[in-house]
């Protein structure tokens, strides 16, 4: 029998974070500009709307971000 992690075991967020900080650092980048924008324009601006568009379109990405490097932690271990 094989050991190691079975089913969705996963390696927690703060080390998927941890070892790409840049991307995660860029989406949060993202999102303060985004709000900023939000904030300085007003709802009845299209910016706000668009800022608005922006910050979901980086939450979807950095949640597939995250399960991208979980599933290569998980096929990295699988290889040992």
């Amino acid at each position: 029998m094989r050991s190691g992690r079975h089913g969705a075991a996963r390696p927690p967020i703060g080390v998927l974070i941890h070892r790409d900080r840049v991307d995660f650092s860029l989406y949060a980048l993202q999102a303060v500009i985004a709000v900023v924008v939000m904030i300085v324009t007003g709802p009845t601006s299209p910016a706000f709307w668009l800022g608005f568009l922006l910050l979901i379109a980086g939450a979807v990405l950095c949640f597939r971000r995250i399960e991208r490097l979980s599933r290569e932690e998980l096929a990295g271990e699988e290889l040992l």
